[in-house]
């Protein structure tokens, strides 16, 4: 907040010292972020023999790191003495006077009460209570949820609690089940980069706890390079998880699907088994189905080939009708992206009008539109093909990304009525960052690269503001919850998956 931005008539009500403090003190600290004493108090000493009151804070409103002015009596001249409780979080205290003293508003200061207390070498003095309250307003921070790593890097791999799950490997793809909404499910890719196990894992919300809902050997042969989840709706309305396997032989499992089976050694209730294989190709990164029609479409690495499978093809194998498709066979090939080599992720609007290709590895973004029956060829929206390692916020082909990731679709209200109202979010792998694809076009950052001040990477584990202090290394997976406005981050690197939501009244993590 800027002086020019108060009204006159708070002014009026702030003292000639306590806005010559502010003027002072306000291009005296580094917004807030870590900000030491200031020498030079004025005002009278302390006086033990006298009350600490309160009577006043202002601004009384805010969030971490406002800076205010707290009006009172007997403060004392000494910062180095004195201690400022906002809401039951000590506040660093920049400089004081006798009857005023400006300090910054500490993170999750919830509660709003104030305390004010004054030691000496033998006695600490607390302020009389007072009905002052600041109205603490909660930040949209990064925070990290579940999974960490010991201070020598070292992490182990285990089910467990929020708390105690150990660290994750390698968490490459996120997907919520669509039948129970506190259950989060993470693809843990075993390629030779991050190095994960294979497996996939279980986020159980209302459990509160991190397990295994299927190993390498469930998932099918090579398994163990489980790279996306998709769900299939079967002709009874339930939910069925499809798993896209990247392995190399065209004869074996390219996607393979799972039914629901009660199990009640797992905290949900129930297992993923019956495995079936869908489709028989290789190389293969993501499976996806439209919203409207319920089509599966599929990817290879070979050839940056885009397939398509009828939703009668999936009905009949899972009915047992037929066997796994191939193409030619139930397996129809609609586009490919570019050339050989092309490792591609991608994801459909949420009204089905088209899709975002994602090629990882060549550091760009196509479209495919939706005709009304199938996906038509694609064309660049974001960087270009080949493009050079790069970070560069901008408008489509000029904005530079470093091999993006999962996106997810999120509705924008600031687009209320337009033809698309969804912003496409998506993890930047090696520029270690959440970034933007809104519909005009124009990519910005989210998250991340943030904490400037302590080195010159881009990379690391530090929590806080969006940008100003969060950092990720090498995010993956993502994925929001709409009803929390809440995302999700697998990042692959620091083990963990972080949040990124209203600051937490309870942390999980801290």
């Amino acid at each position: 907040m800027k002086i020019k931005d108060f009204k006159k008539s708070e002014f009026r009500r702030v003292s000639y010292v306590m806005l010559m403090l502010f003027a002072f003190f306000f291009g005296s600290c580094d917004d807030g972020k870590e900000v030491g004493i200031v020498s030079g108090s004025g005002g009278a000493p302390f006086n033990s023999n006298l009350p600490i009151r309160i009577s006043s804070i202002f601004p009384n409103t805010g969030s971490a790191g406002q800076r205010v002015l707290i009006k009172g009596e007997n403060f004392g001249n000494d910062p180095t003495k004195i201690e400022v409780y906002i809401g039951g979080k000590k506040a660093p205290v920049v400089n004081v006077n006798d009857d005023c003293m400006y300090c910054l508003v500490p993170s999750k200061a919830f509660g709003g009460d104030l305390k004010v207390q004054v030691k000496d070498e033998e006695n600490t003095y607390v302020s009389e209570e007072t009905d002052v309250k600041f109205d603490y307003k909660r930040l949209v921070i990064v925070s990290t949820m579940l999974g960490k790593k010991d201070q020598y890097g070292n992490w182990e791999v285990k089910d467990g609690p929020f708390d105690d799950c150990g660290g994750l490997r390698n968490t490459c793809w996120m997907a919520w089940d669509p039948e129970y909404p506190d259950l989060l499910y993470t693809s843990e890719d075993a390629d030779g980069d991050d190095g994960g196990d294979g497996k996939i894992r279980c986020i159980d919300f209302k459990n509160k706890r991190l397990y295994t809902m299927l190993n390498p050997g469930d998932i099918g042969t090579d398994g163990r390079r489980p790279r996306s989840i998709g769900f299939f709706t079967d002709k009874d309305g339930k939910s069925r998880m499809c798993v896209a396997i990247d392995q190399g032989n065209p004869d074996n499992n390219a996607i393979t699907i799972f039914e629901r089976i009660p199990d009640e050694s797992k905290p949900c209730g129930f297992k993923w088994g019956n495995r079936k294989i869908l489709a028989r190709y290789k190389q293969c990164n993501t499976v996806a189905f439209h919203p409207i029609t319920g089509d599966m479409y599929f990817n290879s690495y070979e050839h940056g080939q885009f397939f398509e499978v009828k939703r009668e093809v999936i009905q009949d194998i899972v009915d047992g009708k037929r066997e796994a498709a191939k193409p030619g066979d139930g397996v129809k090939e609609l586009f490919t992206i570019q050339d050989d080599g092309w490792e591609c992720y991608f994801t459909m609007h949420p009204e089905g009008k088209y899709c975002i290709v994602t090629v990882v590895n060549k550091n760009y973004m196509v479209r495919s539109d939706f005709n009304g029956e199938t996906f038509t060829s694609p064309y660049v929206v974001l960087g270009q093909p080949q493009a050079a390692d790069a970070y560069k916020d901008g408008v489509g082909t000029r904005a530079r990304v470093y091999s993006p990731n999962q996106g997810i679709f999120v509705k924008n209200p600031d687009y209320a009525g337009k033809d698309d109202e969804y912003d496409y979010y998506f993890c930047d792998k090696h520029n270690h960052a959440v970034r933007i694809l809104a519909p005009s076009g124009k990519v910005s950052t989210y998250a991340g690269r943030g904490s400037a001040s302590l080195n010159s990477n881009p990379w690391g584990n530090v929590n806080g503001d969006l940008r100003e202090e969060a950092r990720f290394e090498r995010p993956k997976g993502l994925a929001y919850d709409v009803n929390n406005k809440v995302f999700y981050v697998g990042d692959s690197m620091n083990r963990s998956i972080r949040r990124i939501g209203l600051e937490e009244i309870e942390d999980t993590n801290e």
